[in-house]
């Protein structure tokens, strides 16, 4: 009877855990430029995220707010990183062998941190300009030439 008792208890708080965890995700996905991406260190480690790696993160969801970047990270406790970073050069391409879950042509921007380290995120082709954030004109960089029009004489 104890032992019921408590695997319930247990149980009920576990499901109460997710459902925190859910709407939690869901208030911040909501927030209308958010995007899913990965992220993984190009140099030292910041002092910002001293655990994060050369290999890529798991997906995580990221939204620009000014000119911070914020990461909510971990699956059911969520933790709010706020990285204040600047992209340091333009959008680039990656291979899809490379960085898996980010679509089907994954692009990428290096950020530099305020503390000299460099990150670098990715996220799928669609979400370019909510990748870039506030630097409009790195998105622009890679995009392909429009055709000119004809002149007509």
């Amino acid at each position: 009877m104890l032992t019921s008792l408590m695997i319930a208890a247990f149980l009920g708080v576990v499901i109460a855990a997710d459902i925190a965890a859910y709407r939690s995700r869901r208030r911040f996905v909501r927030f209308e430029d958010a995007f899913r991406c990965r992220i993984r260190t190009c140099g030292y480690p910041s002092a910002i995220w001293p655990r994060l790696g050369r290999r890529w993160s798991r997906p995580m969801w990221a939204a620009w707010v000014d000119d911070v970047l914020v990461v909510r990270r971990g699956p059911v406790v969520s933790r709010i990183i706020p990285v204040r970073a600047a992209v340091s050069a333009g959008v680039y391409t990656l291979p899809a062998y490379d960085v898996r879950r980010c679509g089907a042509q994954p692009i990428a921007v290096c950020l530099l941190v305020w503390d000299g380290s460099r990150m670098e995120v990715a996220a799928d082709g669609g979400s370019r300009l909510a990748l870039v954030g506030p630097y409009l004109t790195a998105a622009v960089k890679d995009l392909p030439q429009a055709p000119a029009p004809r002149r007509r004489t």
